[in-house]
């Protein structure tokens, strides 16, 4: 323990001196030289440190093969993501030089990063406490503080950046932490690299918001802790079938695709689309605070939408829910919806136009839609 203390205080200098002495400067070849320069100088003295202390591994090959199985689920469903959210050319150059030149520098840099976490690991007593302060701290190293204030400059975008970094960082370096336990550095290496490595290689990846980054960086670290936790329990521990049982991960696949198809539904990538009514305009139709369910609607089906059908629609930069009143042209013989909310006592002032309608209200959910309505008013 006293060997982790030296490692711990070599860390948090690197932490200060990175954070608030080197970073601000912008110096040349910071990432491809002086930042893994610092990283194997740490990691040589860690793993010196440990040099002592080991891990006992049992079921090395049965694991190494599900961490592989369970990566290469998670690449094909990250790519597969692309065809909902679409793609993005990544920002780096695919000539063999650069490609090994951003590799040293992004994962060289992870390689011993995992070392020194090992090396941490190798010296515990496998008190939870010391477990959680790994966590912590190496959490705390990956996120980058600079500008770091203006992601909580208010409620929404704070919620945005805890959800779709904050979070995802800390569970992935718990996950980490966890398979460095069961199995050593080798196996936080192998995660980090199948994770961190597309963007390198490839010349497109999925160009996921901010919501899908969340569901990623959380499903993930989840996902690889079920399914390892089951193979290294039946590796390491004696017990009952009933027992084993609790374990296994097929028990939590309805939990993940209820959570998958729910995220899915709430973001609207199928024909239903539910969003929460943020005013009383269409009272007593629906009120603040519920939620409607909208349905999509197709050209042909927007062209037979009829008076007294309600629609959301498109209007200047929000989106509004109004009943349609009238229906008329414009100059060119286009369709066009005169709306006005059900509470309103005079027409909406905009005509819509056929492509601004997005749907079509299906049905009504009371209040459930307070949660947003919250937010938003926490917001503003």
């Amino acid at each position: 323990m006293k060997n982790n203390f030296i490692i711990y205080g070599l860390l948090i200098v690197y932490f200060f001196l990175n954070t608030f002495v080197l970073s601000p400067m912008n110096l040349a070849y910071y990432n491809e030289f002086i930042s893994p320069t610092l990283w194997i100088i740490m990691c040589g003295i860690a793993v010196y440190l440990s040099h002592d202390s080991s891990l006992r591994v049992k079921g090395e090959r049965d694991k190494t093969q599900s961490l592989l199985i369970a990566l290469i689920i998670y690449i094909i469903i990250y790519f597969l993501l692309g065809l909902i959210f679409g793609f993005e050319r990544t920002p780096y150059s695919k000539e063999i030089f650069s490609i090994l030149k951003n590799l040293w520098s992004f994962v060289g840099v992870l390689f011993f990063q995992e070392l020194i976490r090992e090396a941490l690991v190798k010296n515990e007593k496998k008190k939870k406490i010391n477990y959680i302060l790994i966590v912590i701290l190496f959490a705390v190293l990956n996120i980058n503080f600079y500008g770091f204030s203006s992601h909580f400059v208010d409620l929404q975008t704070a919620f945005i950046y805890v959800s779709s970094v904050l979070i995802p960082i800390i569970l992935e370096s718990a996950i980490l932490t966890y398979l460095v336990y069961i199995g050593g550095a080798k196996f936080s290496i192998i995660y980090r690299v199948f994770v961190a490595s597309p963007p390198f290689i490839v010349p497109i990846i999925p160009d996921l918001d901010w919501f899908g980054t969340a569901i990623i960086g959380i499903s993930l670290p989840l996902a690889v802790y079920v399914y390892l936790n089951y193979v290294h329990v039946n590796r390491t521990e004696r017990l009952s079938k009933r027992e084993k049982r609790k374990y296994n991960p097929v028990m939590y696949i309805p939990t993940f695709v209820f959570i998958a198809l729910l995220a899915g539904f709430v973001i609207g990538l199928f024909k239903y689309q539910p969003i929460a009514v943020m005013s009383g305009s269409m009272s007593p139709t629906f009120n603040r605070g519920d939620a409607v369910v909208i349905g999509k609607l197709t050209t042909q089906e927007k062209d037979k939408l009829e008076v007294g059908d309600i629609i959301q629609f498109v209007s200047g930069t929000k989106f509004v829910v109004h009943r349609i009143v009238d229906i008329t042209n414009d100059d060119y013989g286009n369709k066009m919806f005169i709306t006005k909310g059900d509470h309103n006592n005079t027409i909406d002032a905009d005509k819509v136009h056929l492509e601004n309608v997005k749907g079509k209200v299906m049905f009504v959910v009371p209040f459930i839609g307070y949660p947003s309505v919250w937010l938003s008013g926490a917001i503003s």
